[in-house]
C-alpha cells in the first residue's frame, strides 16, 4: 500500500514492524489472561465483554443494534435494559463517554471476528500501526536524516510498544491522533486546497474526542499555535506560550459561563475517582499527590508538581508490579539519554522548526495532566505512553544521533 511506504526505511522492515506489533499485542492479552485475572477491570477484555452484550441485540433486534452502534437515537428508553447489563456503559467524567467507543468498536469487530479476542487485536494493531505510520511522515518533512530513528521510536519504545498494540483505547488514541497531525500538516502545506484532506481531519478529530478528550483537548491549543506560527512566520516558541495563556483564559471564560462544560471542575472530579478507585482496589501502586481544588489557581499551583510526578515516577525506587518495574527502568533510561541529547544540543536542529516545540508543548501538557490527576503508577505508566514517545523523538532533534552516522563512524577501515 503507497500510505506505509516510506523513503528512507525498508519495505521489510515496515513489515516486521507489523509483525512485532501483533506480538506485542497478543502479549497484553496473555498478561490479562494469566497474571492480572480480574476481566471486570482489565481494560482489554471488559470493553471487549461488553461488546457481547450490544452484538447478541442484532439477531433479537437489529434496529436496537444500529441505534447503539451509531449513537442515533441510543438514549431511548427502550434500550435501558442492554445498558444495565454491561458493566462499563456508564461512565465518568468526560463530556465524551469513551467507554462506549470501545465498547462499540468491538461490538462492530464481532460482526466478522466470530467473538474471538484476538482478531480484535489484529485490527486494533493495524489501526495503530496507521497512526504510527503516519506521525513519522510528518516528522519526514523536517528531519529527514531522522526518519528511521523516529520510527524506531514510536515502534519500539517499550511503554509504546505494549500499551499501543493491545485491545486498548490507546491504540485508537494513536490511530485518531497520528490521522489528526498528518491531514493537518498536509493541509498546511497542500498549494491546492483538497476538500478529503479537510474531511479526513475533521473525522480524525472527532474519533479522538471520542477515544480520549484529555488529548482531544490538549491538541486544540497545539494545532492553533502550529498554524499561527506556520502561516504567520511568527517564533514558535513564543507563539506556543502565548497560544497556551489565551487558552487557559478560554477555558476560565466558559467554565464560569457554562458550567456543564467547566473543564476544571471535571478534572477534580477525576483525580477524586482515581482516589476512590485506588482505595476500591486496594492499589499497590497508589501515590501522594496534591489534591487539587475546582479553580485555577489550583491548578496552576500543582501545575509543575504534576509534570515532575509524570516525568519521573515510576522511578527505579518505586515498588510495585512487573509492568512498573518494567516502566521504571525504561523511564531511567530515557532521562539518561535525554541528559546526554542536552549536552550534545544543537541548535541549529531547532532553526525555523515547528516540530520540536510542538513536541515540548505537547509532552508539558500531557505530563502535567497526567502527574495533576494520576495517583496510581500503574496508570500513570499507561498514559503517559500516549506522550513518551514525543519527548524521546525531542531529545533525539536536539543531538541529531542519526543511527547511519553513528554506523559510519564505527564501521571498520578498509586496509586495502
Amino acid at each position: 500500500m503507497n500510505f506505509f511506504k516510506i523513503p528512507g526505511i525498508p519495505v521489510r522492515l515496515l513489515q516486521s514492524g507489523f509483525i512485532i506489533k501483533l506480538f506485542a499485542g497478543i502479549a497484553v492479552g496473555l498478561i490479562y489472561t494469566f497474571y492480572y485475572t480480574d476481566r471486570l477491570t482489565a481494560d482489554t477484555f471488559k470493553f471487549f465483554d461488553d461488546s457481547a452484550i450490544l452484538h447478541a441485540s442484532i439477531y433479537s433486534s437489529p434496529l436496537d443494534y444500529f441505534r447503539m452502534l451509531t449513537g442515533i437515537g441510543a438514549n431511548s428508553p427502550d434500550l435501558q435494559h442492554y445498558y444495565d447489563s454491561m458493566t462499563n456503559w456508564y461512565d465518568t467524567f468526560s463530556p465524551f463517554n469513551d467507554n462506549r467507543t470501545m465498547i462499540r468498536l468491538n461490538a462492530f469487530l464481532r460482526l466478522f471476528s466470530m467473538g474471538f479476542y484476538y482478531v480484535h487485536v489484529v485490527c486494533v494493531c493495524f489501526l495503530s500501526y496507521i497512526g504510527i505510520v503516519a506521525m513519522v511522515k510528518v516528522f519526514k518533512r523536517e528531519y529527514q536524516d531522522l526518519t528511521l530513528e523516529i520510527f524506531l521510536v514510536f515502534l519500539l519504545l517499550p511503554s509504546v510498544l505494549f500499551w499501543a498494540s493491545g485491545l486498548l483505547k490507546d491504540a485508537l488514541v494513536f490511530f485518531s491522533f497520528g490521522l489528526v497531525l498528518l491531514f493537518f500538516d498536509r493541509m498546511l502545506h497542500e498549494t491546492r486546497f483538497k476538500i478529503g484532506h479537510l474531511i479526513f481531519f475533521m473525522i480524525a478529530m472527532f474519533l479522538l474526542m471520542m477515544t480520549k478528550f484529555q488529548v482531544f483537548l490538549i491538541s486544540l491549543p497545539l494545532l492553533t499555535a502550529w498554524l499561527m506560527t506556520a502561516k504567520y512566520k511568527l517564533n514558535a516558541l513564543f507563539t506556543f506560550t502565548g497560544i497556551t495563556i489565551l487558552f487557559i483564559l478560554i477555558i476560565v471564560l466558559v467554565s464560569n459561563l457554562m458550567p456543564s462544560l467547566d473543564v476544571i471542575y471535571l478534572l477534580v472530579q477525576k483525580q477524586r475517582a482515581f482516589y476512590e478507585l485506588a482505595r476500591i482496589s486496594d492499589a499497590g501502586s497508589t501515590i501522594s499527590i496534591p489534591m487539587l481544588e475546582p479553580n485555577i489557581f489550583s491548578l496552576i499551583v500543582n501545575a509543575p508538581i504534576g509534570f515532575i510526578t509524570c516525568l519521573f515516577r515510576p522511578f527505579i525506587t518505586d515498588s510495585g508490579a512487573m509492568l512498573n518495574t518494567i516502566s521504571a527502568i525504561e523511564n531511567s533510561l530515557i532521562l539518561l539519554f535525554g541528559i546526554w541529547c542536552f549536552f550534545k544540543f544543537n541548535k541549529h536542529q531547532f532553526k525555523n522548526k515547528i516540530l520540536p516545540v510542538f513536541c515540548l508543548s505537547y509532552t508539558i501538557y500531557s505530563f502535567t495532566l497526567i502527574g495533576m490527576i494520576t495517583p496510581v503508577l500503574g496508570a500513570i505508566v499507561r498514559y503517559k505512553a500516549q506522550a513518551l514517545p514525543f519527548m524521546v523523538v525531542l531529545f533525539m532533534i536536539m543531538a541529531n544521533p542519526s543511527l547511519k552516522k553513528i554506523l559510519e563512524k564505527y564501521k571498520p577501515k578498509s586496509t586495502l
